[in-house]
């Protein structure tokens, strides 16, 4: 059952209309939205970024009817797909462990209601879903997911795949794959990418584990096929495991055309990178946070130590057409204009997902992971909400965990919850962006099996509102996942 906080719903497209009109100032519309309506009889007011209703999905709940084995983390990513049943609810893949020490990795497609709770599934691995490609044991197929949008224009949503354990060209230089789907899940074909593989000619070296995370970034160099952001979490650029994310410019068939690094002093990136900084854990297109025409990227960095021992951090990265970084901006403890308590090895930063524009003020916000967050108990896990300035800094933000951000769920010691984040897009009809969080330590039905909460938030209902016409249509949640909705 989808469980109520006792929230009211606000709708308000007409602030932010107001808002681009320059009639009402953004500050007035947050301040606004978090007052009780006239009239509302003792109702709660609405709270920017809480959780107003949730739904769990696991081995015993929320309607999900897969076999999950103890210890297979359920959870380990996720992403939208769009509606690929065309029930009118946009769906989700989910990243899945249990089977990387026999056939190489899994994952599943979840056909969801707009209640969360799920309507089929459809497992995808080397025995099902129509996947024909080769894994070897530990190859780590499926662990991290990525939405592309239409790379081959036949009108279905297509996925990338992370292997961060693959051996192609070496041991654990990682691979991606691209799989183009059937509307039922399965998989029509697919294309892998690899040292020397699928077009791509950069180089990789033993154990960077290309493919640990992924993110579609919409069509970055207009050749009206969407591209692709791929982290190398153990790239030694610079330094030992500082990290590095690769672009690739995609062609229709799903290999690469070209492509840009940026890492420790490449792609014009000029932030500072410590040893084992782990740059890349995480990736997510925010869309076009500063407002200038291209995409804009989220990336985890999750034992960043600037703000305290292995806190973590998020790097804002504002990039050009030809993937290379124009400027950035690094949120911690005590950068960004964050305001929010850090700990040590929180692992801030393990999983991003964008939330469009939340609160209604013109710029779209980020929900940000902490898998190892201690409220309520240890290794619960955490997601932050932030509410983001043009320029990448933070001007407000809420927590969502065992006892904060009116979450009700029940998470336990060693979830893990918020090890992944996906932003489906407006499940439940509200004019909000709902979000999925992975816990891969939940324990329903068996230890570690995993689990998914489907989060419905609090926020200004600005989705599809003329705030994010970046030329996809409100509905279209698998170009709006690309981007960053």
């Amino acid at each position: 059952m989808i469980q109520s906080n006792g929230r009211r719903r606000l709708d308000a497209p007409l602030l932010a209309l107001l808002v681009l009109a320059g009639l009402v100032p953004a500050s007035l519309v947050a301040s606004t939205l978090a007052r009780p309506s006239p009239g509302s009889g003792g109702e709660a007011p609405l709270v920017l970024g809480h959780v107003r209703f949730h739904q769990k999905i696991s081995q015993t709940e929320g309607g999900f009817q897969g076999d999950l084995v103890d210890s297979g983390f359920f959870g380990t990513g996720a992403a939208p797909i769009g509606d690929l049943d065309g029930n009118g609810a946009p769906d989700l893949a989910i990243g899945y462990g249990g089977d990387n020490s026999l056939a190489g990795g899994s994952f599943w497609v979840l056909f969801l209601h707009p209640d969360g709770t799920v309507l089929a599934h459809q497992k995808v691995s080397t025995t099902e879903g129509g996947f024909t490609g080769t894994l070897e044991p530990f190859d780590g197929f499926g662990r991290r997911l990525a939405a592309l949008g239409d790379v081959d224009g036949d009108g279905v949503p297509d996925l990338a795949v992370g292997a961060r354990g693959d051996g192609t060209g070496g041991q654990d230089r990682g691979a991606v794959w691209i799989l183009f789907l059937h509307p039922n899940g399965t998989v029509k074909a697919h294309q892998k990418i690899a040292d020397g593989e699928g077009g791509f000619t950069g180089t990789l070296a033993d154990g960077d584990e290309f493919g640990n995370s992924l993110a579609g970034v919409g069509d970055l160099d207009r050749d009206g096929v969407p591209d692709l952001v791929v982290g190398a979490l153990f790239d030694d650029g610079m330094g030992s495991d500082r990290g590095a994310l690769w672009v690739l410019f995609l062609n229709a068939d799903g290999t690469v055309k070209a492509h840009q690094k940026i890492g420790d002093g490449e792609g014009g990136f000029t932030g500072t990178l410590d040893d084992f900084d782990r740059f890349g854990w995480s990736v997510a297109s925010l869309g076009d946070v500063d407002r200038d025409g291209v995409a804009d990227l989220a990336v985890g960095a999750i034992l960043d130590g600037e703000a305290g021992n292995a806190t973590g951090a998020v790097w804002i990265l504002f990039l050009d057409t030809d993937g290379t970084v124009a400027a950035h901006q690094r949120i911690n403890g005590t950068e960004g204009g964050f305001t929010g308590s850090l700990e040590h090895l929180d692992a801030f930063g393990a999983s991003v997902a964008p939330l469009g524009d939340l609160d209604c003020d013109g710029t779209r916000d980020l929900a940000v992971g902490a898998q190892n967050d201690n409220d309520g108990g240890s290794q619960r896990g955490a997601v932050w909400v932030l509410f983001l300035e043009p320029a990448g800094t933070v001007r407000m933000h809420t927590k969502i965990s065992d006892t904060s951000g009116s979450f009700t769920g029940e998470l336990d010691d060693g979830d893990f919850f918020g090890t992944s984040l996906a932003a489906l897009g407006d499940l439940d009809g509200d004019g909000n962006v709902d979000l999925a969080a992975g816990a891969t330590g939940d324990d329903d039905g068996g230890s570690s099996r995993g689990a998914a909460w489907v989060l419905f938030l609090d926020g200004g209902g600005c989705f599809g509102a003329p705030i994010f016409a970046d030329g996809f249509e409100s509905g279209d949640f698998s170009a709006w996942s690309a981007v960053g909705l």
